[in-house]
Parts: C-alpha cells; sequence; structure tokens
C-alpha cells in the first residue's frame, strides 16, 4: 500500500495502530542460536523477527537478510583496503558473516512506532522504507508489530465513509487535490460535479494520467461516480 493510497483509503484513516496491530508477537533474544531464529522464521512463515531483553524492551531486529549474509564465507580484505575502508563497518560485517547467535547478526537501529500513531502513518513508513512489518512500542517496551497484512485486513473490513457534500464542495476538493499533485496536467483541465457526480473534461498526455485522475475523483467522500470525459493527446 503506498503513501497516497493510505491517505485515500478514507475508511481506515484516522484508525489507531493499536486497533489492528497484532498482539501475539513471536520474539527471539539477543542469546537465541542463529539455527533456532531461522526455524522460527520458517514455522511461523515470517521474514523478521523482533529481538527483546528480559524486560521486553525492543533492542534489535533479525531478518531473512542478516540470515542470507550470514551464508557467505569470510574472506580477508587486502592490505591496502585498510586505507579505504570504514573499519568499524569491517567489524561489523566480520560479526554478522561469523556470528552465531541472534545477538551478533542482529540490526539494532530499529525502526519502530507507537501504538497511538493512525495507520496512515505506518503504512506511509512502510511503503517509503520497503518494510513489511514494524514493531510497536510503547515507553520502549514491545507490545505489537503492525505488517502490511494488517493494513489490508483493515482496509477490507473499514466500513466506506458516507458523510455527504455538495457538488461545490466536491469540485473545490478535487482542485486542491489536483494543485498538490505535480504530475497532474491542470492546464485546460475542467471540474463539474452534480448531485455527486464528477465530470472531468481535457486533454492529457497520457492513458495513465487518465486513469489517475479519475481515481483521485472517485476516491473523494461524497463522490457518488465519475464521469471521465478526458482525451489523450497523440
Amino acid at each position: 500500500m503506498s503513501g497516497v493510497a493510505a491517505e485515500r483509503a478514507e475508511g481506515i484513516v484516522g484508525v489507531q495502530i493499536e486497533q489492528i496491530m497484532t498482539r501475539e508477537v513471536v520474539t527471539v533474544t539477543p542469546a537465541t542460536s542463529i539455527q533456532s531464529a531461522a526455524k522460527l522464521m520458517a514455522d511461523h512463515g515470517i521474514s523478521g523477527l523482533p529481538v527483546v531483553d528480559e524486560h521486553r524492551h525492543l533492542v534489535g531486529i533479525v531478518s531473512e537478510g542478516d540470515l542470507i549474509l550470514r551464508q557467505r564465507s569470510w574472506s580477508r580484505r587486502p592490505w591496502w583496503r585498510g586505507f579505504f575502508d570504514d573499519a568499524e563497518s569491517l567489524a561489523r560485517e566480520y560479526g554478522k558473516v561469523v556470528g552465531t547467535t541472534v545477538g551478533e547478526v542482529m540490526t539494532r537501529a530499529v525502526v519502530s512506532i507507537s501504538p497511538v500513531f493512525g495507520v496512515e502513518t505506518a503504512a506511509s513508513i512502510l511503503h517509503a522504507r520497503g518494510f513489511r512489518r514494524l514493531p510497536v512500542v510503547h515507553d520502549g517496551t514491545l507490545v505489537g508489530i503492525i505488517s502490511r497484512g494488517d493494513l489490508v485486513r483493515a482496509l477490507a473490513t473499514a466500513v466506506p465513509a458516507t458523510a455527504a457534500r455538495s457538488d461545490t464542495q466536491l469540485v473545490e476538493e478535487m482542485k486542491t487535490r489536483l494543485a498538490a499533485e505535480p504530475w497532474a496536467s491542470t492546464a485546460g483541465f475542467v471540474v463539474h460535479a452534480q448531485r455527486g457526480v464528477i465530470f472531468l473534461w481535457g486533454v492529457v498526455p497520457t492513458e495513465a494520467e487518465k486513469a489517475a485522475l479519475e481515481t483521485m475523483a472517485r476516491a473523494i467522500e461524497g463522490c457518488t461516480g465519475v464521469a471521465n470525459d478526458l482525451v489523450v493527446r497523440r
């Protein structure tokens, strides 16, 4: 789900993460063996595990990528690479490749999110970072996890917003959204609304833009239909 899609998913905007997050989270500790972590991922069909200490404080995350990196054989660098490579980075890489516990291979800089944030914030982070899931943390303690699947399920069960808008409000909202998108061609573009139906007239450069503009109009709360009479410039 893209950040734009999250903002336009009217049925879930305003819903807090704690309302849809998964609370029963499979976790490991820094002392967990690599083999045990790999088995947990395989058994539960997940690609990453939050790493917690004895107080359930989030201290890292171990992913498929961390385990795949470990499959590489460590080779000594030529002496002259010492002038160019960062010694700290090389040391971390060495630990990931030859480590035997989760604490040795995990990623320590973890992006997490608060349970009181809206789901649109989580969707934006997941999309921008290319993550599949985000740990949910309150006061440093892991309280859940939110995944792309959680967002999709929330969207599937959301009750669509049905607030009515006047035709004038529909037109103004469409113009506002047009102005916010740099790809939208507004020259010679006409928007009209009648009884909740938004009419689009004008010339656009591509079929993709024509389709996107119809999607933009259809996503406006209160819109009951779209008459897309846009012409693609040949």
